[in-house]
């Protein structure tokens, strides 16, 4: 169990690191700018925790609250990538954009505000109160993003979403961590203090899926088929000329 926690908790993080280099050499962060920054910042928490955890005397009022800060600012930084990607590949493929990109902005907006003044709030407030508006947030940008990408398998043929794309593989990817999140949310529902291990653990196996998902989406995107040659030939022109003479004698 306890091999099993550290993998879970740093080859994540390894894989991440690889992801973000592959993307930032491919020149591919101009088009979700801030899941780029949600990935930096992911990175940066990983280390930032593991340091603290390290070092000696531990102190676990440390790294709680340096886990509950973390945990709430990466939450913020998941709904500006579910707008992101829904902006890419929803908004910017359906003729209702119009109306429904100021909404999802002035949504947005109030999150953040609304994040902003309670964080100016919780001066003298413990840590186990902080974790449990950060379980909130964080159950919402979760449901959210499950139903984006439903969203997105639903509408996909209409919409013409390739799942081709390396885009379209990090909505998956967020969709299939946001799933396995509720479901440890549940069990930490059903079964309360005895399930956080086992929650624990899930949710850092749906990150970890997450992250391959990812990866793999990078790497399949970059196989493009080879197209033939888009000139016509002579040839061509002329065996349908016969063709086109034979059907207008009949």
């Amino acid at each position: 169990m306890l091999f099993t926690s550290y993998y879970l908790w740093i080859a994540p993080h390894i894989l991440l690191g690889a992801f973000l280099i592959c993307l930032l050499r491919r020149r591919l962060q101009r088009q979700l700018p801030i899941f780029v920054g949600y990935v930096v910042f992911e990175l940066v928490q990983f280390i930032v925790l593991f340091t603290i955890f390290l070092h000696t005397p531990y102190h676990p009022a440390t790294y709680k609250w340096a886990l509950v800060t973390g945990e709430g600012i990466d939450s913020i930084l998941e709904l500006g990538v579910i707008y992101e990607l829904a902006n890419e590949l929803l908004l910017s493929r359906s003729a209702l954009g119009l109306v429904l990109r100021p909404t999802l902005q002035a949504i947005l907006a109030l999150l953040l505000l609304g994040a902003a003044i309670g964080s100016g709030a919780f001066s003298g407030i413990s840590v186990e109160r902080v974790t449990n508006i950060f379980e909130m947030i964080d159950f919402s940008s979760n449901l959210i993003e499950a139903g984006m990408v439903l969203a997105l398998f639903i509408f996909a043929r209409a919409l013409r979403v390739s799942w081709h794309s390396w885009i379209a593989g990090v909505a998956l990817g967020f969709g299939v961590s946001a799933s396995i999140a509720l479901i440890s949310a549940a069990l930490r529902a059903e079964w309360g203090k005895r399930a956080f291990g086992a929650a624990d653990l899930t949710l850092m196996a749906g990150f970890h899926v997450c992250v391959i998902i990812w990866l793999v989406s990078l790497f399949l995107s970059d196989r493009t088929p080879p197209f033939p040659d888009g000139k016509l030939k002579v040839s061509d022109l002329e065996l349908w000329d016969q063709e086109l003479q034979r059907m207008v004698q009949r």
